[in-house]
């Protein structure tokens, strides 16, 4: 199984404070690619109890439409996010 990559602090990635649910399937500030577009990649920045999750870059989704980044997806496609981690 794969480490999943999370960045120090969430809070940099939210706009609002948004309320959180316990979800299992994932955590708060872990970096996720889009399988419908692999080149974006998003920070979660809220949890709902179903499963479902919401990024800073699409709005809520859910892990059936995701996969956890790796090291070199952040590289080539958000590096920014190198010095967050």
């Amino acid at each position: 199984m794969q480490n999943k990559i999370r960045v120090k602090d969430h809070n940099k990635f939210r706009l609002f404070d948004y309320l959180n649910e316990p979800n299992s399937l994932v955590k708060l500030g872990e970096v996720v690619t889009y399988n419908s577009e692999p080149n974006k990649l998003g920070v979660i920045i809220q949890t709902f109890g179903d499963g479902d999750f919401r990024t800073d870059m699409c709005g809520n989704t859910c892990i059936d439409e995701i996969t956890f980044s790796t090291l070199e997806e952040i590289k080539n496609n958000r590096p920014e996010l190198l010095n967050h981690l």
